[in-house]
């Protein structure tokens, strides 16, 4: 596997890790859009399964936002907590992505996340975008309604189908 560092605020979180397969050249690419909590965890196991499926390569995508960030920006333990959250991130995706025969990569980034997803999703030609659904809530409400959700903005494009995985829905289907 192999690891580089891009740049940013905190350029010790951003990377791009790939695992290449053998010598197989794949020819169908899925990207994944990730964030934090457990919509993540749904939906790369939905992406693992969806790849194992149509033979497909992985390539995550997970933007550095504001939720990533501790609450407490002030607080002495901000940094650790931080490091905590993208390392237990990193480690928990790449852990699960280790189970994929195919070729898969990862990157943690600072961006717009549907522009890097976008943009990821170009690079490889994909043939389709798996993301979780909305979040719930009152900011996400406006959100919707702005049409500034990561989400509304992915299905808006026109260049690939996007999957919307809800909350609790993995690869058991």
């Amino acid at each position: 596997m192999n690891h580089q560092h891009h740049d940013g605020p905190h350029p010790e979180y951003t990377c791009h890790l790939a695992n290449p397969s053998t010598d197989r050249v794949p020819t169908r690419h899925i990207v994944l859009g990730i964030g934090t909590g457990l919509t993540s965890k749904n939906v790369v196991s939905y992406g693992l399964m969806l790849a194992a499926k149509e033979d497909s390569a992985l390539h995550v995508v997970h933007c550095i936002t504001s939720e990533d960030l501790p609450v407490e920006t002030d607080s002495p333990q901000f940094d650790t907590r931080l490091h905590d959250e993208m390392v237990s991130q990193r480690e928990q995706t790449t852990s699960a992505l280790a189970s994929h025969t195919d070729t898969w990569t990862y990157d943690c980034t600072y961006g717009d996340p549907a522009g890097v997803i976008l943009a990821t999703a170009d690079k490889y030609d994909a043939f389709t975008i798996v993301i979780g659904s909305p979040r719930k809530g009152a900011a996400s409400a406006v959100s919707k309604l702005m049409h500034s959700s990561v989400t509304s903005r992915l299905k808006r494009q026109n260049r690939y189908p996007v999957i919307s995985v809800p909350t609790g829905v993995g690869s058991t289907r």
